[in-house]
């Protein structure tokens, strides 16, 4: 299924469908829907969406350092391909705290990509820096944003989000995670031998008295 797909539509030339911007080069999106409904009418996107800690649902990912990233689905006869893709300027550098025309655009950016994972101007993409397949995901930022309202980063939440914008790669987000993990249980600790030690303070003073 999926090679026959494959043959189709990595024949089709779409070297006069493309934009320079920046030092990347970019598949007009209308040409890839137009292509793909040309030649599988049939087939069936969407964006993923995602409930943010206030309830709100959103077609975006929102990581802590203001950054955002969009997930695309897509299935052509019954075979569904997934692709990421981070909100960035044509310099491949991420854009903190994007407009919803940014998100739009990144949307559909993403959904040609998507599309090229059946074969549709695939080769225009090699070399290309796109995103790595091991991003942070949206249950690592919910764990982050439970994590950081915790007593111990009082006055230091600053320092742990300088720390997360160093990378926003899944590895990265999760050391940074078993990082405060730790320190929770650290904090814990200390504070369950410091009542400890009072409890035996009052015991011995009982007793001495």
């Amino acid at each position: 299924m999926i090679k026959e797909i494959w043959n189709t539509l990595s024949k089709i030339d779409v070297n006069k469908h493309t934009e320079k911007k920046g030092q990347f080069t970019y598949l007009s999106w209308n040409f890839a829907i137009g292509a793909l409904m040309e030649h599988y009418p049939n087939n069936n996107y969407d964006f993923l969406h995602y409930t943010d800690g206030n309830g709100m649902v959103k077609d975006y990912i929102v990581a802590p350092d203001g950054s955002v990233s969009v997930e695309s689905i897509v299935t052509i006869n019954e075979v569904t391909k997934k692709m990421w893709l981070a909100v960035t300027d044509f310099n491949n550098r991420a854009i903190k705290n994007p407009s919803c025309v940014d998100i739009a655009n990144t949307k559909m950016r993403c959904l040609t990509k998507n599309i090229a994972m059946f074969g549709l101007g695939w080769y225009i993409y090699l070399g290309e820096n796109t995103p790595k397949p091991d991003f942070y995901t949206e249950e690592q930022v919910a764990e982050y944003s439970k994590l950081i309202e915790h007593e111990c980063f009082k006055g230091k939440k600053n320092v742990v989000k300088k720390e997360l914008r160093k990378d926003t790669t899944k590895p990265h987000y999760q050391k940074v995670l078993d990082m405060m993990k730790q320190r929770i249980e650290e904090f814990e600790d200390k504070e369950a031998e410091s009542m400890n030690q009072d409890l035996d303070n009052q015991l011995s003073d009982k007793i001495g008295a």
